[in-house]
């Protein structure tokens, strides 16, 4: 892709920084600033292939894009794995959100590789296996699969009765990354395989609950990878109204344990109280989900009549409790978009002296001029 002058010869590359400008939602003028030039004619000129591409452009717009250098490097770029999105709201902002995920996953398991390092990268079950090992449950109601599979996953890695407070573990040991974005209106969570391994990406601004429910959600198409078919909707992939149904009944189940919450509820009869605003607050506390999921999820297993479910809400809704719950649990503090996993990967590279100051920033997209601060407000030393 080199001449002799060391310039990138504009034959696919620039088809791929136009392609990446339109699906992002960009004008070449925003481009052009984004990228640091001073005006849209070298986007335009380059675009054209009128324009020789140097490796500085590449990186330059490559930043500019969320995208690593290699990607504008690779004769496959057609060929990449899509992201799964939950309700993707805004196309171009999706697309700034997936590249930026996709470089990190590629950089986790380019550093896991360059220092050495066993990657225990998460491969999913192929259709085969998963039919074969839940022909029973898919054959007659894939709610029931949804079921199974989140019994299955929860005593496989001992999740116990409460199983918010462990489930992040036991997906990083699986080797899934989870990745905190700020999505803003642009998408709720999203899901990724590829062959350098497994991500999910959220979005930090929601409450703990909504996290936690989304997180579970996202494992499913994670763990079904394979046995769904997601339907590509304006330039982006989501899984269909079904799967989606079979998603949350996944989360449901796995965050909410069948015979936990039978036993609450049973303690409740033996009391011989009735289901009210604390028992759904104090529920929905404890399992660390939204009082709506909570209520679903008494409906489900027959512990709440319906006619009750409207009046119960409102009134927990409007609890004091609840609201005060709410704003103090609510994420307010500056939270890296990158599992820790990923930062102490980063960071023992950089204490092998294996990384120069600009390829550590590169890592924890960050300016170098922002490194220092960014060490001393993690309490992390730079040298």
């Amino acid at each position: 892709m080199k001449d002799k002058g060391g310039k990138l010869k504009a034959m696919k590359v620039n088809e791929m920084i136009k392609n990446e400008r339109e699906l992002n939602g960009l004008t070449q003028k925003e481009l052009a600033e984004k990228s640091g030039y001073n005006n849209y004619q070298t986007i335009l000129s380059m675009e054209k292939g009128e324009r020789s591409i140097s490796i500085g452009d590449v990186s330059r717009i490559a930043k500019a894009l969320n995208l690593n250098p290699e990607y504008f490097l690779t004769e496959n770029f057609q060929d990449e794995n899509p992201v799964l999105w939950r309700e993707c709201k805004d196309k171009s902002k999706c697309r700034l959100y997936e590249n930026r995920l996709k470089k990190y996953l590629d950089d986790y398991a380019d550093l896991k590789q360059f220092l050495k390092e066993h990657y225990n990268k998460f491969i999913p079950d192929s259709m085969s296996v998963i039919r074969r090992r839940y022909a029973e449950e898919l054959k007659s109601n894939k709610y029931k699969f949804a079921g199974k599979l989140a019994s299955d996953f929860r005593n496989s890695y001992y999740l116990g009765d409460y199983p918010s407070g462990t489930l992040r573990k036991a997906i990083a040991d699986l080797g899934i990354l989870i990745f905190t974005f700020n999505l803003e209106s642009a998408g709720s969570a999203a899901s990724f395989v590829n062959e350098n391994g497994a991500a999910i990406l959220i979005n930090r601004d929601n409450a703990p609950w909504r996290v936690n429910f989304d997180i579970a959600h996202e494992l499913y198409h994670i763990l079904t990878w394979n046995l769904h078919k997601y339907i590509e909707k304006n330039n982006n992939f989501e899984a269909g109204e079904l799967e989606e149904k079979y998603a949350n009944a996944f989360a449901a189940s796995i965050l909410m344990p069948r015979s936990s919450v039978l036993r609450d509820f049973e303690q409740l009869n033996e009391g011989k109280q009735s289901i009210d605003e604390t028992f759904i607050i104090q529920g929905a506390v404890k399992y660390m989900v939204s009082i709506q999921a909570f209520m679903s999820r008494l409906d489900f297993l027959g512990c709440l009549k319906s006619d009750k479910k409207d009046d119960l809400l409102k009134h927990c809704e409007t609890s004091r409790f609840w609201n005060s719950f709410n704003e103090e649990h609510r994420t307010t503090h500056n939270v890296d978009e990158y599992p820790i996993e990923y930062f102490m990967l980063v960071m023992r590279a950089w204490e092998k002296q294996k990384l120069s100051k600009m390829k550590f920033a590169h890592y924890l997209n960050k300016n170098i001029g922002e490194i220092d601060y960014y060490l001393n407000k993690r309490s992390v030393s730079d040298g």
